[in-house]
């Protein structure tokens, strides 16, 4: 007994010794790297719970089709014995979250290409605008055109009808740019003196505008104050504005160019002009679209005659509170959505609304007369002149005669027998307005009675 004791009690001093050797030698090891969500400390029950674990999946369902494991102690023989065709692969074993996982990350990565394409067409067009720039600076230098003689050729070129203008890329090129270094020095409100010309709307009736200058005179003869919508409807936008960003080049002083609502990129790429500008000049049609969006951003606002007589294309803001307002907007304005500049191009009268009203446009603000009579006073005007809408007779009159709405297109996209009217203002600021009316059977009864109705107009303003 006591030998058997004694190997016994040897035994477990080995297996004990043994025990104490190996937590030295665990202690002695260099630390494993390990992740941050988990950290396992090896030992030997760890090994024993992999065995375990490792057999329990086993034990769930033999990887052969239809082969359930019912005896447990089949379980290593049919591991050994199973060929390595049949075994269980990597693919096999990954869960669904993990190729759910992987079907986010493609979708991603397609989203992300798709981004990195627009990024480069877009880099790519401001690159071609950029070129376009340098091209017209180079063109303006090396190739500057007469622009007096260019704006005569609209007067001995001119046909009846629809008769479009030829300009080449270096016509184009030259005038806008010279126009736009022009109206980026001017204020957003720029002071006129008197006698001159308001005209309202053209909306593309070149003709109309050529007949115009030939009854009225021609700048520098005649001073003109024109309020926006010079594009669009009309089918000779291009030879409208190309026209009268001529004038503003040769006589500064003379023209005033203000900006309408179709001078605006979302608008008039809408309504006709885009296509206009394809169309004369396919290969760089874009290009110059473009470029007249560039120049129209640099448009002033509203023009103030004599201190006294306001002009602007839609209307008033209820953020217009001094004309400082105004004068001391920045410049160039691009797509204007809110506030001020775009209430102003927007906005509209209707004599039964009191105070503020929003638009039906979509846009801007219908305001009362009420409106009218508080501006006129804050502001120290005694007139306001506007456009953006048809008149039958050319022009309408609210609030006692301190607000007047003009429209310069007769026979209006040849949809409508409307007169078209601007406004004459002389040195002492009386008011005459003169009416284009539309050629009818009873043309001569029409003329009569609209005589009638200018004798009894704007003695002056008071």
């Amino acid at each position: 007994m006591s030998k058997i004791e004694d190997g016994g009690s040897k035994k477990s001093l080995v297996k004990v010794k043994s025990k104490v050797e190996t937590a030295v030698e665990a202690k002695s090891r260099p630390a494993r790297s390990v992740k941050k969500e988990r950290v396992v400390a090896v030992s030997p029950m760890n090994n024993n719970r992999r065995q375990r674990n490792k057999s329990n999946i086993l034990n769930e369902r033999d990887e052969r089709p239809g082969g359930i494991i019912k005896d447990k102690s089949q379980v290593h023989s049919m591991a050994k014995t199973q060929p390595t065709s049949e075994r269980p692969t990597q693919d096999e074993k990954q869960p669904v979250a993990l190729s759910k996982k992987n079907s986010e990350i493609q979708a991603a990565l397609e989203i992300q290409n798709r981004l990195a394409k627009k990024l480069t067409r877009n880099s790519e067009r401001r690159r071609k605008l950029a070129h376009t720039m340098e091209t017209t600076a180079q063109n303006r230098t090396q190739e500057r055109i007469d622009f007096v003689d260019f704006a005569n050729r609209h007067y001995t070129d001119m046909q009846g009808g629809v008769h479009k203008m030829k300009y080449t890329k270096e016509e184009y090129e030259n005038v806008i740019y010279e126009a736009q270094t022009i109206f980026a020095s001017e204020k957003a409100l720029v002071d006129i003196d008197p006698p001159c010309i308001v005209v309202g709307d053209l909306h593309g009736q070149y003709n109309d505008l050529i007949n115009m200058f030939i009854l009225l005179g021609r700048p520098p003869e005649t001073v003109y104050v024109f309020t926006g919508d010079y594009v669009d409807r009309g089918m000779m936008s291009l030879e409208c504005i190309m026209l009268l960003f001529t004038y503003k080049i040769c006589y500064p002083e003379n023209i005033v160019l203000l900006r309408g609502n179709h001078e605006i990129a979302r608008v008039n790429k809408k309504y006709g002009f885009y296509e206009e500008c394809l169309q004369s000049i396919p290969k760089y049609g874009e290009e110059i679209w473009a470029m007249f969006q560039r120049c129209f951003n640099n448009l002033p606002i509203s023009a103030l005659i004599a201190t006294k007589i306001l002009c602007m294309h839609g209307g008033l803001s209820p953020s217009l509170i001094t004309l400082d307002d105004l004068r001391n907007h920045p410049k160039p304005i691009r797509n204007p959505f809110r506030g001020i500049v775009n209430d102003m191009l927007w906005a509209d009268p209707d004599p039964s609304v009191f105070e503020w009203k929003t638009s039906a446009r979509g846009s801007g603000f219908i305001f009362g007369t009420n409106v009218i009579d508080d501006v006129c006073t804050r502001l120290g005007v005694e007139l306001i002149i506007r456009a953006h809408q048809m008149c039958f007779d050319g022009y309408w009159v609210v609030s006692g005669k301190k607000l007047i709405t003009i429209f310069s297109a007769p026979m209006y996209c040849n949809l409508y027998k409307n007169a078209g009217c601007v406004l004459k203002i002389d040195e002492t600021l009386c008011v005459q307005m003169v009416a284009f009316v539309p050629e009818s059977a009873k043309v001569e009864q029409v003329i009569e009675e609209k005589n009638r109705v200018w004798d009894a107009c704007f003695d002056n303003i008071d």
